[in-house]
């Protein structure tokens, strides 16, 4: 029998995973914000379970409770969940990716088992939740019972999960935090650099979206640095100092943004073994604000 699933918050990530695993048949118990509108609106949206605005109501025996609240506030819902008889076989989880599970301690007196599990994907629009978390990867940490627990609703969504040491969340939501929120700002720089130079707004972006898409494939495939490509790589100074006047002349306030990424791939391109201690150090120094 599959168990039932309670939600505490109406955040964006915990409720699109909760709607998701309510498609697929996952049992819903009660789903709780702190105000009567917020969870009602919570349940429409996961279509399914009870509005509630007590966490007590949640933590039964044999379920699993689902922590979908600001990573401030986890602390806060534990301690005051702590309070209360034991439970069997009682799991809770929360989404955040910089927490670890152990940051629902509290609840261990109680009898529950604790842990994490988060999404590697984009919960930006509210109105729009995903279709669908089919191999997307969550990074899974906690007790063991906590981590099968987890596990199993990974399966239910079809989706991948990474099993974090003690310790590792920090170090990997780091990891994650670059992956994606960086690579927007990356974007960001290369737009606006893109545009400078004559390219119309939505034509340079989709070209630079699909050059990436390209590269995140090869990412994929070969692993980074491995995957890197281009002038840096090459050690192509007379190019980079092409860039970078181009840069001075049309577009002075993008300069520190191509000089942070560029030499970031300096790095890169040595630990690919692309470039030497020479070739390295002449790129670096071209990079460096006069």
């Amino acid at each position: 029998m599959e168990p039932l699933l309670h939600v505490i918050g109406a955040g964006r990530a915990g409720v699109g995973v909760a709607r998701l695993l309510a498609k697929a048949s996952l049992p819903i118990g009660f789903v709780v914000a702190r105000a009567p509108a917020a969870a009602y609106l919570a349940a429409k949206r996961i279509g399914a379970g009870t509005p509630s605005i007590d966490p007590a109501e949640t933590l039964t025996d044999g379920s699993i409770t689902l922590l979908a609240v600001p990573d401030r506030a986890i602390a806060t819902v534990a301690a005051t969940l702590a309070a209360g008889p034991p439970r069997k076989e009682a799991v809770a989880l929360h989404v955040s990716g910089a927490l670890p599970g152990s940051v629902l301690e509290p609840l261990r007196r109680r009898g529950v088992a604790i842990g994490s599990m988060h999404p590697l994907a984009s919960f930006a629009d509210r109105d729009r939740p995903p279709e669908s978390l089919e191999g997307i990867t969550f990074d899974l940490d906690g007790d063991p019972a906590a981590r099968a627990a987890a596990r199993d609703l990974v399966r239910t969504l079809r989706a991948r999960a990474i099993e974090l040491e003690e310790g590792g969340k920090p170090l990997f939501h780091a990891a994650a935090s670059l992956a994606s929120n960086a690579l927007v700002a990356l974007f960001d720089v290369a737009q606006q650099i893109a545009e400078k130079g004559g390219a119309p707004a939505m034509g340079g972006r989709i070209a630079l979206a699909e050059l990436a898409r390209t590269t995140l494939e090869n990412v994929a495939h070969l692993g980074a640095p491995h995957a890197l490509t281009g002038p840096i790589e090459r050690g192509e100074s007379e190019t980079i100092a092409a860039h970078l006047a181009a840069l001075k002349a049309k577009a002075p306030e993008l300069l520190a943004g191509y000089r942070t990424f560029a030499r970031a791939t300096v790095a890169s391109a040595v630990r690919k073994g692309s470039l030497d201690e020479a070739q390295a150090q002449a790129l670096t120094r071209l990079l460096d604000p006069p």
